[in-house]
């Protein structure tokens, strides 16, 4: 109780002092350049996979074929796109999260600097607006339109954003109440905003000329034992397991990946399975990473970004879950990709034909431990899928 209420007030002081910082932006006087789009994504990695193929189509379709387009997105994964996507974007701004968060000179000169390049029109990617980030830089911006969303219904923040910061938006999107899988979600926002049915079925990420050495000669398989939230990890020895499997039924190698970050549980993994196994933790970059799973037999991962990276190269993948955001990004509908598989505590399993409930129960939040997750269900999955 004590730590929230920390945490609420920080929030709180955090707002105050923003508001101020966009209220003396608020007297510089800009010249608006016509046909100039801003968007901003400001979430992870695999928010943008989920996103990219959608921002592409900004230069192709609907009335911004012609703007001059920015991003502004999460620094995280910087390398991506500019590696997949500088011949959609014309310009790139990236935000360091903590820096903005913390840094009050730093967020005071991004602001500052998206405000004096005089967008025409600038819009918040994000259906989980977030009134600290997206929402400050759409207020800053100061464009002629300002468009985002209605925003998710978490309970939590939903009425912080109409209280504070809807007004900052000339339009907002209406959006559906469903608990809609997040493709689904951005083809919904996307259709409204350009006005017109969308042809766009799947997610994609084409690796086909990048080039990458480091990779056993037979074929391998990969494992991602990392995640961003502790409720979200699998116990590594049970990963530890599935590799040892790995290698003895099917004859794999073995490729750990993940961020550096991850590299104790990679070590673990290493150490237990010896000099066969591939440590790439924290040695690829991320357009790399997609290539290493695009010619990967099976992945194996955690509910992180590896799995929406093996959607988008059409790479088989086990995801290991505790169902938190069911319905939302995973488990992933067939006609977006066909080939990914959940495995989630038994409380779910033994419901999953009831997706209502579970849409409703899991939706926000699970407090079901993953580790209930046997190996061997696991190692059967794998055999239905390897055989």
């Amino acid at each position: 109780m004590i730590k929230s209420a920390i945490v609420k007030f920080s929030n709180l002081l955090r707002y105050i002092v923003q508001s101020v910082l966009l209220l003396i932006l608020s007297f510089s006087r800009t010249e608006v350049n016509p046909k100039t789009l801003l968007i901003v994504r400001l979430d992870a990695i695999g928010d943008y996979i989920l996103l990219r193929n959608f921002v592409r189509l900004l230069k192709e379709i609907g009335r911004y074929k012609e703007y001059k387009i920015t991003l502004c997105g999460n620094i995280s994964w910087k390398e991506l796109a500019e590696s997949l996507d500088s011949d959609r974007v014309d310009n790139f701004i990236w935000l360091d999260r903590k820096k903005f968060k913390n840094n009050l000179i730093y967020k005071y000169r991004l602001l500052k600097f998206i405000r004096f390049l005089g967008f025409e029109t600038a819009v918040d990617l994000t259906y989980s607006r977030e009134i600290l980030y997206g929402d400050s830089i759409i207020k800053a911006s100061n464009a002629i339109q300002r468009i985002g969303s209605e925003g998710s219904l978490d309970a939590y923040v939903k009425w912080k954003r109409k209280l504070f910061s809807d007004s900052y938006y000339t339009k907002l999107i209406p959006a559906s109440v469903k608990n809609l899988f997040e493709f689904y979600r951005n083809k919904e926002f996307f259709q409204i905003l350009l006005e017109t049915d969308l042809d766009i079925h799947q997610l994609s990420i084409d690796v086909s000329g990048l080039h990458f050495d480091t990779l056993p000669d037979k074929e391998f398989a990969v494992i991602f034992p990392g995640a961003g939230e502790p409720e979200k990890i699998w116990d590594v020895n049970y990963f530890i397991n599935i590799a040892e499997y790995l290698k003895s039924e099917y004859s794999l190698n073995i490729i750990v990946c993940g961020s550096q970050n991850e590299k104790d549980r990679a070590d673990k993994i290493i150490s237990a399975l010896g000099k066969e196994i591939f440590d790439l933790t924290g040695k690829t970059t991320l357009s790399q990473l997609a290539k290493v799973i695009r010619l990967a037999k099976i992945l194996i991962a955690n509910d992180t970004s590896a799995i929406h990276f093996a959607a988008a190269v059409n790479t088989p993948f086990i995801c290991i879950s505790n169902g938190k955001r069911f319905g939302r990004f995973h488990p992933y509908p067939g006609d977006v990709f066909s080939h990914g598989y959940f495995i989630y505590p038994p409380e779910i399993m033994n419901q999953l034909q009831d997706t209502d409930t579970l849409n409703e129960k899991f939706r926000f939040n699970s407090d079901l431990n993953i580790n209930e997750i046997a190996p061997e269900t696991v190692k059967t999955l794998i055999k239905n899928i390897l055989r």
